[in-house]
């Protein structure tokens, strides 16, 4: 069984440290435990071998699609469970209420981790980074601020598919594609990357901004 690897490593260790922005540099302070997301403060840092059991000892525990969570700026990491599917959107989540949905694996609403994304508009997105295909497109998301009001964020993004890699994470062995989405409005900039199946468009990794205070969520799927 497949169960860490590069990829999956590079998201361990957060953004900046992996080639093409899809990892990061530490994985210190980091916390990992079955069914939630905690923060750095509660528990010991999981090396790679405990990161690799976690993720063998959830393959086991269920056939249900697994997401493997990171969260670089709340310093957390969890693996959640396919928990409810309503048509082509798909929730993961944790026993302790926190979770994220997915529309055919591109993030489109957070639950539980404070200023949540409450929902986003990503159709043209989806269109364009399913097919490895550049262009221009508007995306829409709305968060909730420190004050717990909505806030409405339109942005244009321009998407543009780059080099091929191997994708090698829990049991999927799949040729990707990388694509990039970088999106801007008057006052916010963000870019997402993805991880996208060469052969069926499937979107195996996300990285995506969620919030100013969440910053970007890595999702890798396990199977």
């Amino acid at each position: 069984m497949r169960v860490l690897s590069g990829l999956a490593t590079c998201a361990l260790a957060l953004l900046g440290g992996c080639s093409g922005g899809d990892g990061a540099n530490s994985t210190a302070g980091l916390a990992i435990v079955k069914g939630a997301l905690i923060p750095k403060q509660e528990a010991k840092t999981p090396n790679a071998a405990q990161m690799a059991a976690a993720m063998q000892q959830s393959l086991q525990a269920t056939d249900e699609p697994l997401a493997f969570v990171v969260l670089p700026k709340r310093q957390a990491i969890t693996i959640m469970p396919r928990i409810e599917t309503n048509g082509a959107y798909a929730t993961h989540g944790t026993s302790d209420r926190r979770s994220v949905t997915l529309k055919r694996g591109m993030l489109t609403a957070t639950r539980g981790f404070g200023e949540d994304l409450m929902s986003s508009g990503v159709d043209a997105s989806l269109a364009l980074v399913r097919g490895r295909k550049a262009g221009t497109v508007q995306r829409v998301q709305r968060y909730l601020d420190g004050e717990n009001q909505t806030v409405v964020l339109e942005t244009t993004c321009q998407i543009t598919p780059g080099g091929k890699v191997r994708y090698q994470v829990g049991e999927l062995d799949r040729q990707a594609v990388k694509v990039r989405e970088t999106c801007k409005a008057q006052t916010t900039r963000f870019t997402n990357s993805y991880q996208v199946d060469a052969h069926t468009g499937r979107i195996l990794q996300a990285q995506q901004w969620v919030s100013p205070m969440n910053g970007s969520v890595i999702i890798q799927h396990l199977r």
